[in-house]
């Protein structure tokens, strides 16, 4: 069993807050220990180190990137039935591939109710985000007469498709 990692020196510990390199703070202990046992060359330390900041950074801007983005459900394309919802299937690897975004081009999405079409725009927003495209989704409108929330209805749901762009 191997001994407890030695923690930073306060000083360090400090710098590294004040630089908000929160991932390097957490992890710097075990990758030390593990460099100095494994003869780690310097370059293989701080590349272990900044590569484990950056994959948390990323992590958390696509976190907050969702939850920006609106999205009332979590619901992926991969579970989208594409025969059922009667898209025909080229249509729907079009939509679902983004390239309508790369390429600037507006996409709408209609059809009778249940057919899957807010299914597929919230997966494609999802999609969106996961490959580092901007995407919002309108917030419900409140009904003047009370007080619960109505989602758009559509075609205003598929102004998703018109928020989407590559950052």
């Amino acid at each position: 069993m191997s001994a407890a990692a030695p923690p930073l020196t306060p000083d360090l510990a400090a710098a590294l807050r004040r630089l908000k390199l929160a991932t390097i703070r957490a992890q710097a202990p075990e990758v030390r220990q593990t460099a100095r046992t494994q003869r780690w060359p310097a370059d293989d330390v701080l590349r272990t180190l900044v590569n484990a900041e950056i994959a948390a950074r990323d992590q958390t801007n696509q976190r907050l990137c969702l939850k920006a983005a609106n999205l009332p459900l979590l619901k992926q394309l991969e579970y989208v039935d594409a025969l059922a919802s009667g898209i025909p299937s080229g249509t729907f690897a079009y939509v679902a591939s983004l390239e309508w975004i790369r390429a600037r081009e507006n996409t709408l999405l209609v059809g009778p109710a249940g057919t899957g079409k807010s299914h597929i725009l919230i997966g494609v927003g999802h999609r969106a985000v996961e490959r580092d495209c901007a995407c919002a989704m309108p917030l419900p409108r409140t009904s003047s007469n009370s007080s619960t929330a109505a989602w758009p209805t559509t075609p205003s749901a598929a102004s998703l498709m018109a928020c989407c762009a590559f950052s």
